[in-house]
C-alpha cells in the first residue's frame, strides 16, 4: 500500500470550501489543520502519535497496529525508554513505518468521578507530543485518538480537549509546525470531530470562484488517495489493551 503524504490529506480550509464542514467566522490555522479517516500507519508525515500504554511495549488497537507495522526494532527501542507516565510522551524512530518518528503518549483511563483529572492528563498528552515534535524539528504530526478506546474517555469530550489544546499550542507556536492532522477511526470519533472542529477552527466565510475550483481539484486528488486506503472497520481491529484491566482495577481501588 502506497504511503499517504501530508500534502494529500485534506486540510480544514479545503473541507470548508467544499462545504464538508460549516460554521461562521475565521481562523488563521485552517490550512495547517488536517482531518482524515483511515489507517495512521500509512501516513508519510514527520511524526505519528501512538496511543500507548505505560509500558510502551505495544497493546491493542492502534498501539498494536503501529508496533506490528513498525517491526521488532520499535519494541526493542521502547524497552530502553523504561516506560512512560500517563499524560507524558516519548519519541522513537519509526523503523518500517513511512513516517520519520513515532511519538508515544499515554492517555488516562477515564475517571467519571474525577473528570478534571482525566482532562488534565489528556491535555498533557497532546501538549507534550506537540512539544516533542517542535523540539525535534518535526513539521507535520498526526494524532490517533487518545484514550477513546478501551480507556473509556467519552469521544466528544476527548475531541474537545484535543482541539482546544492543539489550538492553544498553534496560537503560541503555530509557525513551528506546518500541519497537525487528526486521524479518526471509529464512527463515534468521526462524528465528534465533524461537530467539534468548526467550533475551534472555524472557516473563512468568503471564498472566490478560483478558490472553490482549486478546492474541488484538491478534493478529487484527496479522494483518489483515500480510495487506496483499506475499508475502515467499525470496531477495534485488535483485542482490548492488556494493561487496561490492571489500570482500571487500580483506578477503582483509588476511587
Amino acid at each position: 500500500m502506497a504511503p499517504i503524504a501530508a500534502a494529500d490529506i485534506p486540510s480544514l480550509g479545503l473541507l470548508y470550501k467544499l462545504k464538508k464542514l460549516d460554521k461562521a467566522q475565521t481562523t488563521p490555522h485552517n490550512d495547517r489543520i488536517g482531518l482524515i479517516r483511515g489507517d495512521i500507519t500509512t501516513l508519510a508525515v514527520d511524526a505519528i502519535v501512538n496511543a500507548a500504554n505505560n509500558s510502551l511495549l505495544g497493546g491493542g488497537g492502534v498501539d498494536g497496529a503501529i508496533h506490528r507495522a513498525a517491526g521488532r526494532g520499535l519494541v526493542t527501542e521502547c524497552r530502553t525508554l523504561k516506560g512512560c507516565d500517563t499524560g507524558s510522551a516519548k519519541i522513537t524512530d519509526a523503523y518500517n513505518l513511512p513516517c520519520k518518528k513515532v511519538i508515544h503518549t499515554v492517555g488516562p483511563v477515564y475517571d467519571d468521578l474525577r473528570p478534571e483529572r482525566s482532562e488534565a492528563a489528556l491535555r498533557g498528552c497532546y501538549r507534550s507530543s506537540l512539544e516533542l515534535a517542535v523540539q525535534h524539528g518535526l513539521k507535520t504530526i498526526a494524532f490517533s485518538g487518545i484514550s477513546t478506546g478501551v480507556y473509556g474517555y467519552p469521544s466528544l469530550d476527548a475531541c474537545q480537549v484535543a482541539c482546544d489544546t492543539v489550538k492553544q499550542f498553534m496560537d503560541q507556536n503555530g509557525k513551528k509546525l506546518d500541519k497537525v492532522i487528526f486521524v479518526t477511526f471509529e464512527a463515534k470519533d468521526v462524528r465528534s470531530y465533524d461537530s467539534t472542529l468548526p467550533l475551534y477552527f472555524p472557516p473563512d466565510t468568503e471564498t472566490s470562484v478560483d478558490q472553490e475550483k482549486a478546492a474541488e481539484d484538491q478534493a478529487a486528488e484527496a479522494e483518489a488517495t483515500a480510495s487506496k486506503l483499506p475499508d475502515v472497520p467499525t470496531t477495534d481491529p485488535a483485542d482490548a489493551d492488556p494493561d487496561h484491566a490492571q489500570k482500571k482495577q487500580k483506578h477503582d481501588g483509588e476511587s
